[in-house]
């Protein structure tokens, strides 16, 4: 009873206590609307500041402090935590909030005039000793230098345009347009909302901003999700980055995407992949990947490396934690060759493992977005004015916020530091780093995959099984029907790395039960007697198509009593609901004994249907005629033979 009591009271607490939380109003904090993202000489650092939760705007006041520029990456990657060296070099005076209302946008404004060294000094004006990016923390607290409530950290990137022969950062950005799985192993095609949305949003940042070159990776599946969705905006979205294509670069792709590791014993799985993912690409964007790029998301091997150069791969983007790190004293922009067995090496870009955090950082978008552009200032600044080229591949879990794309494709379009290209273009306008006395270019060898990751993470047995089933069911149908594409796409979505091995099994029954399902509409008769009334006759086999497309198949008789002058084998095409083939026979006794009926497909690998006949054969063979007219001999001769000798005998016998 005290156990009882004890445990009430702890449940009533709990419930109390998370009553009051709900009540409580979220705590104060600060979020970026929108700020300045390049301040040249003479202009002004603008920051837009949204406050959140519940603050009293007498007892609050906001101050903005700017730090001395980072001297190297590391540095600023620490002020990203907070972790800022060095005091302030100038401090703005504390504003009360009551005296900053709010504009249009809901943000408060605060305004930071940068001296320009050529004009006179200007006492109102932040000097700043050099081009650079120097951190910036705005914090909320209480009025007079009270407990701070909340803060965050941006950046102040100083910058002039590159002197004479000088050339910016050119900055590749490689936006996936990738959603998990919508082709479900039934072969309904689903788009969740939230990816629909997200996608929408991305296609139209992407097209809002066509003056910045940059490189495409669709997926094609996730392409055909949103072509057949029933929703105007999603088949919209298609429509819009296709017309966004134009002057940017298109990655080709694998139709959903796979580890390159995972085909060492799929190599036609391989070459499926690339051909469907062509075939959609070109059909929904009119779009012609590179052939001679591939963005690689996972970990490479040399079968991997093979299967690139067997489909003319001569450029990767290849994230940098998956190559073995390189030691030099400025962040690696420049192409490098990725060491193989081969004599012929491919020439590779790493994907800054840093800029891809900055998609994936906080719940900030603009701040996200701002941190990203002044970390391409930093790289800028490691080797001002040099021909270098950085990319940035989004990790494939990214939400792909629209506001943050926006952000960045504008900072980029406005930057007097860096420029927007396309990989194709790094590649080409970007000489490969070299190194030592002799200047060979950089080689980096891919990381080895962990032990679980490879051909083995592919159910490569079943993969194959299933693919010979696809092929034979392809065989039953013609060219253009639908069922045939539905049943390869489920069978490609289930090597898809998006999925875990149940999910991707669950890919695997899904084709086996579609293809049962199908095969289903296709039958013979149960249970039927013939009668043969002679020796040679025809066996009429009706076969039964309740599918609405053509069938082509096989049928094929057998019985150990009957012999097919004209072939126990017969092509037919089921074209309409009931297809009837006489099949001509000769009975080789008489008697009742079984048909054995056997529907294949064209190339034999599937059984569509079995079933058995009864046949009865009243005729009397060759042979049976033989030994009935020697019976009939035998019995006429004894006849005779016994008439006779009556006949001799009452001869003998006395009257």
């Amino acid at each position: 009873m005290k156990r009882a009591l004890l445990a009430a009271a702890v449940l009533a607490a709990t419930l109390a206590t998370a009553a009051a939380a709900q009540q409580q109003p979220p705590p104060p904090a600060l979020r970026l609307a929108s700020q300045t993202s390049w301040v040249t000489p003479g202009g002004d650092f603008v920051l837009r500041l949204v406050v959140l939760g519940d603050v009293d705007l007498a007892d609050t006041e906001l101050a903005v402090s700017v730090f001395r520029a980072v001297a190297s990456r590391s540095e600023y990657a620490l002020t990203l935590e907070d972790r800022i060296r060095g005091s302030a070099i100038t401090v703005t005076p504390a504003t009360p909030l009551a005296q900053l209302p709010p504009d249009a946008g809901g943000a408060r404004n605060v305004h930071i005039p940068v001296q320009d060294p050529a004009q006179p000094a200007d006492n109102g004006r932040l000097r700043l000793r050099e081009p650079g990016v120097y951190p910036v923390r705005a914090e909320l607290r209480r009025t007079g230098g009270g407990p701070v409530l909340a803060r965050l950290v941006t950046h102040l990137v100083y910058a002039t345009p590159p002197a004479d022969g000088g050339q910016k950062l050119r900055f590749g950005l490689v936006v996936p347009f990738h959603a998990p799985p919508a082709l479900r192993p039934d072969g309904v095609r689903q788009l969740p909302d939230r990816d629909r949305d997200r996608l929408v949003g991305l296609a139209a940042a992407v097209d809002a901003h066509r003056e910045v070159p940059l490189t495409l990776k669709p997926t094609p599946e996730t392409l055909q999700a949103l072509a057949s969705s029933p929703d105007d905006a999603a088949r919209n979205a298609v429509a819009t980055l296709a017309r966004a294509t134009t002057g940017r670069q298109v990655v080709g792709a694998t139709y959903v995407p796979v580890p390159p590791t995972a085909f060492a014993s799929l190599r036609s799985e391989a070459t499926s992949q690339v051909q469907r993912g062509s075939q959609v690409l070109d059909q929904l964007l009119a779009a012609e990947p590179d052939p001679n790029l591939a963005v690689v998301e996972e970990h490479l091997d040399e079968t991997a490396l093979q299967q690139f150069r067997d489909q003319q791969v001569d450029h990767l983007v290849v994230p940098d934690p998956l190559l073995t790190p390189v030691d030099l004293d400025v962040t690696l922009a420049q192409p490098f060759e990725l060491e193989n067995r081969e004599v012929r090496r491919p020439v590779a870009l790493a994907a800054d493992a840093g800029l891809a955090a900055h998609f994936s950082r906080g719940d900030d978008p603009a701040l996200a977005a701002h941190h990203l552009l002044a970390d391409l200032a930093v790289l800028y600044f490691d080797r001002p004015g040099r021909s270098r080229g950085v990319v940035a591949l989004p990790p494939r879990s990214w939400s792909g916020d629209r506001s943050f794309l926006d952000t960045v494709l504008a900072g980029v379009a406005s930057s007097p530091i860096v420029a927007g290209a396309t990989v194709e273009a790094i590649f080409k306008d970007v000489p490969p780093i070299t190194t030592g006395r002799r200047n060979d270019v950089l080689r980096r060898s891919p990381v080895p995959p962990p032990a679980n990751v490879g051909p083995g993470a592919l159910p490569a047995e079943r993969i194959q099984n299933t693919r010979r089933r696809i092929r034979s069911f392809a065989a039953m149908l013609d060219t253009d029907n639908p069922r045939d594409d539905t049943v390869d796409e489920i069978l490609l979505v289930g090597q898809s790395v998006d999925l875990d091995p149940r999910r991707r099994a669950a890919y695997l029954d899904g084709v086996d039960s579609l293809i049962a399902k199908e095969l289903t509409l296709v039958r013979v008769p149960q249970d039927r007697s013939i009668t043969l009334t002679a020796r040679r006759g025809e066996i009429p086999i009706t076969v039964l198509n309740e599918a609405d497309y053509p069938v082509r198949l096989v049928v094929d008789v057998d019985s150990d009593k009957l012999a097919f002058p004209a072939g126990s084998t017969r092509s037919v095409e089921l074209a309409r609901r009931n297809t009837t083939e006489q099949f001509v026979v000769e009975a080789r006794t008489s008697g009742a004994f079984p048909l054995r009926v056997r529907l294949t497909s064209p190339d034999g690998g599937l059984v569509v249907g079995e079933t058995r006949f009864t046949v009865r054969s009243t005729a009397i063979s060759g042979v049976g005629l033989v030994l009935s007219a020697g019976a009939l001999l035998v019995l006429a001769a004894w006849w005779a033979r016994h008439l006779v000798r009556g006949r001799r005998n009452r001869r003998l016998v006395p009257a």
